[in-house]
């Protein structure tokens, strides 16, 4: 979702040189094929419900199609693979990857205007699915059709890890699944043991207890350790600063990071609606209430004991500040932690880094009376299909979803290029098993237990909002709060600035 990969590629063509190349590739293809979209082809043979799954995979040989995704770990990790898709079925795809920004804006463009010049979709579950939702095929109709291959582990929610199907699949219904989970980025904590045990002597005659972090440690507590290594480091002790937020130039990372401290305090959202299938009209805003207020305050104080360029650090600028050894602890998405453990570029490798849930709320912030938990969100990108495009095309399409998303893919993705899976069952591998301890040469399963056995789980797990103007709302949260963090508004102010417009952009 989040971590960019080396040589990362993205093929662009032109409308000029589509004209060009459209009808000429079509004749070279001979009858029965159509040319379609970026250079895209179908081509079908016939098949039944009697014929051999062989033929059932090759029904669209000669055919070709296009996926545009985000330049993540899967979708270079299928680009390694795509031989393999090719000679199982006969035929090829054009891996497209850019930015996720990028990647919205192009797929928005197509939808709308009717086109399918894109017929694979990467569905990032709120920036793609929450505004597009509607633009694309409902893939439980091909779910168990006898003329279709199948996965033999189903496309159930018990396939994949708890909620990944209903964050990228499901929108505003229960009835329809828009894509399957193909890749995942689910914050955890990152922070530095070794610090962390170094010091500890010093934060617990100062602050009543040890210097450590689990499942129980809350998020003034994580205040309470920034200050602390602040005052070391400004006071010329040779520590890095203690923690630091996502803000930078990402809103939508800027808006996550904020949500998980608002749900840990009593569960907390911003509106009053189904968080994990949102709705087109979720009413008025919980923004502007006593908790939401007190939350900005509590994240005003952090940001002032955090890294002094917290303003600038993005997701990316994030890990790279705490690979470099000048923050002790950040909540990151568990997809870094390859990056982290890599000894050639991080100073936290070679044990330094020890993975949890991401902070649980406190007691005394929590105004609700509801539960305090450890609120985790997440990015779960999907793998959805274009509606505009013709049946057949869609049915290829779906033959590539499937492939895509099979344990043998998402295993391949987390061996091959530190990415991290979402069918249940890659983990039950035993190579995988091993690997969640150290020495392990998968690093991101180092995150599994904090990830995957307590974070996506409920209660800790929150995902919305789904709304259609999810990017706006974005975008309106990043900009508000940052104005916050450097003194040019007031907690209260920014809470009933955002109401205000949260308000205006749902029409209430």
């Amino acid at each position: 979702m989040f971590y960019k990969p080396k040589q990362a590629i993205h093929t662009p063509i032109s409308r000029r040189k589509f004209l060009e190349l459209g009808g000429a590739g079509a004749t070279m293809l001979g009858a029965g094929s159509l040319a379609v979209g970026l250079n895209s082809t179908i081509m079908s043979t016939r098949v039944q419900a009697a014929s051999s799954e062989e033929a059932k995979w090759r029904q669209y040989a000669g055919s070709k199609l296009v996926f545009l995704s985000e330049n993540t770990p899967p979708s270079f990790a299928i680009r390694e693979n795509i031989q393999s898709f090719y000679e199982k079925t006969g035929i090829e795809v054009e891996i497209l990857t850019d930015d996720l920004p990028v990647v919205q804006q192009k797929a928005g463009i197509d939808l709308r205007s009717g086109k399918s010049d894109y017929t694979l979709n990467y569905v990032q579950d709120k920036p793609i699915g929450a505004p597009f939702a509607d633009f694309y095929v409902d893939l439980s109709t091909m779910f168990g059709d006898d003329t279709l291959p199948q996965d033999p582990e189903g496309y159930g929610d018990g396939a994949w890890f708890e909620n990944f199907l209903s964050a990228c699949g499901r929108f505003y219904s229960e009835d329809k699944i828009i894509a399957l989970p193909y890749d995942a980025a689910v914050a955890c904590t990152f922070y530095r043991q070794d610090l962390f045990e170094a010091h500890t002597k010093d934060f617990e005659a100062e602050y009543g207890y040890r210097l450590e972090f689990n499942e129980e440690t809350t998020w003034k507590q994580v205040l309470d350790i920034a200050k602390f290594f602040k005052a070391m480091k400004e006071g010329g002790a040779d520590v890095p600063y203690g923690y630091a937020q996502h803000q930078g130039s990402f809103a939508w990372t800027t808006q996550l990071d904020i949500q998980r401290m608002m749900f840990s305090h009593g569960q907390w959202i911003d509106f009053p609606i189904d968080d994990k299938l949102g709705s087109k009209r979720p009413g008025p805003t919980n923004w502007g209430d006593e908790q939401s207020v007190l939350m900005l305050e509590k994240f005003k104080e952090l940001g002032d004991a955090s890294h002094p360029d917290n303003l600038a650090n993005g997701t990316l600028e994030l890990n790279t500040v705490y690979q470099s050894g000048n923050i002790a602890m950040q909540v990151q998405y568990h997809e870094f932690a390859a990056s982290v453990e890599n000894p050639e570029t991080s100073v936290a490798s070679g044990g330094r880094t020890a993975y949890a849930p991401c902070p649980k709320g406190d007691a005394d912030w929590n105004l609700t009376g509801g539960p305090l938990v450890n609120g985790t969100n997440c990015g779960i990108g999907g793998i959805g299909i274009n509606a505009n495009a013709s049946e057949d095309m869609q049915r290829a399409a779906y033959l590539f979803a499937i492939w895509s998303t099979s344990n043998q893919i998402q295993y391949d993705v987390l061996a091959g290029l530190g990415g991290t899976p979402t069918r249940k069952s890659v983990l039950e591998r035993e190579d995988v098993k091993a690997a969640q301890q150290r020495p392990t040469n998968m690093p991101n399963a180092l995150t599994f237990d904090a990830v995957y056995n307590h974070g996506i789980k409920d209660p800790h797990f929150v995902l919305g909002p789904k709304i259609p103007e999810a990017n706006e709302y974005h975008s309106i949260l990043a900009s508000e709060t940052q104005q916050m963090l450097s003194g040019q508004k007031s907690p209260a102010e920014t809470a009933a600035a955002m109401k205000e417009q949260f308000d205006f952009l749902n029409d209430v």
